[in-house]
């Protein structure tokens, strides 16, 4: 992973902002949070759970497994573009 990969995934995970805050900026601890895991975590079952972590330990919100998982499938294919 690169440098324009991970401005490109901040942007990503930014964009997604699963608690819709009008201010994204809201979030941004989680943002860096999430990008730390999907950085240091291989199986995806357990990035998808600590993720929800994340957002449950900050905002008390259960984001589901689901929507997680659509957000990596986002990743992977950014991740692809980037290795060009």
């Amino acid at each position: 992973m690169n440098a324009e990969f991970n401005i490109e995934l901040y942007k990503l995970i930014a964009d997604w902002n699963p608690m819709k805050f009008e201010d994204a900026s809201m979030g941004d601890q989680e943002v860096y949070d999430c990008m730390d895991i999907i950085h240091q975590t291989d199986d995806r079952d357990e990035t998808v759970k600590r993720i929800q972590h994340v957002y449950h330990f900050s905002f008390d919100q259960y984001i589901p497994a689901e929507e997680i998982h659509l957000l990596l499938d986002r990743v992977a294919t950014l991740n692809m573009q980037c290795k060009l």
